[in-house]
């Protein structure tokens, strides 16, 4: 488990007999410190998945909605021979034995005051009890000063040893999280907790935080969000920091495009979209986005003037997938079907787990009757997405034009066999 997780799990069983609020937990474990709802939410659930629990379950930890959570666990407590711990206390007991003086019980608590006895002790050998000459008075006083400020010293060095290391973990977590091709759940859940990862160890950095936001924003825009208002809330707060940092980023001005399509705000995207373009030509990401924004408006022939020329720009690219799935939607909402078919095969053998493309190369199947086909394409996107029936099928996303050319897809998905 991350430090941090333990921490929270640590905190959760002491308090116990009580609901703990999230104010609570971001004072106790960052210190205080912002904290976006995905990054507590994020461990959270590693903590239950650390412990056999999940959200759904909720055998352990238990969400109480607009309160907290608690700990609602069984827990057995066992202290070593001869110690005595308060109920409720889980703290571990530490037995220390000095000049031959009964054991000393200390807390976890004591260990941060008694740290700096240790440095001082190690500069000023402990004395005898006595009276103290005010010569060895002035002696011992320089001692003391001598040990603070030493130990302020190691502090400090060490603090910045810790610091820059953060940074240097940030970066090698977030150039893993770029790595991945977010095409499945499990891929979303990866790479999310990577990014919020990188972003907790370094908050000022513009290609973590861009990082995130693109996470987050995909995870809205393809169903696999658990909280979509407090998903998209966080990108938007993470995206502005990132462009407080690098607002002429290429990452920062793909991701505005991203999180503005999320926020249905189309028309708006595709401009800032096409202005980011003018800076940025060989960014495929960029015209998908304005694609997939023209196609929301149900603009069909400049959505596919786009999707062709992010293919022109990055005929190789892990995202090849994506223009794919907006090329082969055209074309199915054209009644061009078997252009349809070829590029929805292909768009559902790259991202297999994605799903969506399974689903719009079943409908374009069962509309030129080749039903088999269908059947199997739709089976195929069942099994990622069970819950699926017509009235609920679709984008997140999309305007009243957009619905009206959905309608010919929804046909095809009814004659594949989706249920009402």
């Amino acid at each position: 488990m991350e430090p941090q997780a333990f921490d929270l799990l640590l905190h959760l069983i002491r308090h116990r007999e009580q609901v703990v609020s999230r104010d609570e937990l971001i004072e106790q474990i960052w210190d205080g410190r912002i904290v976006s709802e995905s990054a507590l939410s994020t461990r959270i659930n590693a903590v239950r998945k650390a412990i056999g629990d999940s959200g759904n379950e909720q055998r352990l930890i238990k969400t109480l909605p607009r309160k907290g959570v608690r700990f609602v666990g069984d827990v057995r407590e066992e202290a070593s021979a001869g110690s005595v711990t308060d109920r409720g206390s889980l703290d571990i007991v530490e037995v220390s034995q000095t000049n031959g003086a009964s054991p000393a019980f200390r807390t976890p608590e004591a260990e941060a005051t008694d740290s700096h006895s240790r440095v001082l002790t190690e500069v000023m050998p402990a004395t005898p009890r006595r009276a103290v000459a005010p010569r060895a008075a002035a002696a011992t006083i320089g001692a003391v000063c001598f040990g603070v400020l030493l130990w302020s010293y190691f502090a400090h060095s060490a603090q910045a040893e810790r610091s820059q290391a953060n940074i240097d973990t940030a970066t090698k977590l977030t150039q893993i999280a770029e790595k991945i091709n977010v095409i499945s759940h499990e891929d979303y859940q990866a790479a999310r907790a990577l990014a919020q990862w990188a972003v907790d160890l370094d908050p000022n950095n513009a290609e973590a935080l861009t990082r995130l936001t693109r996470v987050l924003t995909t995870g809205v825009l393809n169903h696999w969000s658990d909280d979509v208002a407090g998903d998209l809330h966080a990108a938007d707060q993470t995206l502005q920091k990132a462009a407080r940092i690098a607002p002429d980023s290429m990452g920062v001005r793909g991701a505005q495009c991203h999180i503005l399509r999320a926020m249905r705000r189309f028309e708006v995207a595709i401009s800032v979209c096409s202005e980011a373009a003018q800076s940025f030509p060989k960014y495929p990401f960029l015209h998908k986005e304005i694609g997939y924004n023209n196609l929301m408006l149900g603009q069909l022939d400049e959505a596919l003037a786009e999707f062709q020329q992010a293919d022109r720009i990055a005929p190789d690219s892990r995202l090849r997938w994506s223009w794919y799935q907006g090329e082969g939607l055209v074309y199915l909402m054209q009644g061009q079907d078997m252009k349809a078919i070829d590029y929805l095969s292909r768009a559902t053998l790259e991202a297999p787990n994605t799903g969506h493309p399974a689903a719009y190369l079943a409908s374009a199947y069962a509309l030129v009757g080749r039903d088999q086909e269908a059947r199997e394409a739709l089976s195929h996107y069942m099994k990622l997405w069970p819950k699926t029936a017509l009235n609920n099928f679709g984008p997140m996303v999309g305007t009243a034009a957009f619905s009206s050319k959905m309608e010919r897809v929804l046909k095809g998905l009814r004659l594949a066999g989706l249920t009402e």
